[in-house]
C-alpha cells in the first residue's frame, strides 16, 4: 500500500469492537515503533502494552474527568453522567502507553532541550500508521492524568508519559465523524516557500 493511501486510511476511531487484536498484529505495530528514527538513535521510547481487563480499568480511571456535554456529543462512549464524569476510553481492546526515559534522551548541547518528547511522538506516529495499514483503528490520546497514570501503572520515575494509542477493530456500526475526518486545509494555508506571507493589510 502506498504511504499516502495509508495516511488517508488512518482515521480517528472512538468506537471499538470487542474483538481482541491478534498478537501477530500487536508485534507488527511494536516493530514499526522500534524502527522509528530517534535523535542519535538513542531510542528513549518506553512502550507499555495494556491489554488485560485489570490494566484497561486503570486506563479508565486516569482518563476520567468532570462531566462536559460537548465531549459526550463527540463520542457517546464518553458518557458517564451517572457518576458526573466524562471517560475518555472507548472500549479499545488494547492500549499503547507511550513514554520516554529521561535518562536515555539526546540533549541539545547549547539549549539543554531534551529530544525525548519528539522521539516518543515519532514512534507513536509510526505505530499508528502501521495499525492503519493492517486494518486497525486508532485514536491518539494526550488528555489524561499523568500523575495518576504514573501511580497506577507504577512507572519508573525516569519515565515521562507522552501519549496513548487506543487500538482495535472499529465497531460494526462505527461511522467517522464528518466534522473531524477527511477535511484538510490546502497546502497554501499551512506550507510556505522561503518567506512567510505578510499578514499586514
Amino acid at each position: 500500500m502506498d504511504f499516502m493511501d495509508i495516511s488517508k486510511k488512518r482515521i480517528t476511531v472512538r468506537q471499538f469492537s470487542r474483538t481482541p487484536v491478534e498478537e501477530e498484529k500487536i508485534q507488527k505495530i511494536l516493530e514499526a515503533g522500534r524502527w522509528s528514527p530517534t535523535a542519535v538513535n538513542g531510542q528513549p521510547q518506553r512502550i507499555l502494552v495494556l491489554n488485560t481487563p485489570e490494566s484497561l480499568a486503570k486506563v479508565r480511571e486516569f482518563c476520567s474527568f468532570g462531566y462536559d456535554q460537548k465531549y459526550v456529543d463527540l463520542a457517546k462512549e464518553c458518557d458517564d453522567k451517572d457518576n458526573g464524569k466524562v471517560n475518555f476510553y472507548y472500549g479499545a481492546p488494547f492500549v499503547l502507553f507511550v513514554s520516554y526515559d529521561k535518562t536515555a534522551c539526546w540533549t541539545h548541547p547549547q539549549s539543554g532541550e531534551s529530544s525525548g518528547a519528539t522521539d516518543a511522538t515519532i514512534v507513536a506516529t509510526h505505530m499508528m500508521l502501521e495499525a492503519a495499514s493492517i486494518d486497525l483503528g486508532t485514536v491518539w490520546i494526550s488528555y489524561f492524568d499523568k500523575a495518576k497514570a504514573q501511580e497506577l501503572l507504577r512507572l519508573p520515575e525516569t519515565w515521562e508519559p507522552v501519549c496513548m494509542l487506543y487500538i482495535g477493530y472499529p465497531a460494526e456500526d462505527f461511522k467517522p465523524n464528518p466534522r473531524l475526518s477527511g477535511h484538510r486545509k490546502p497546502l497554501s494555508e499551512t506550507c510556505f516557500y522561503n518567506t512567510i506571507p505578510s499578514t499586514e493589510e
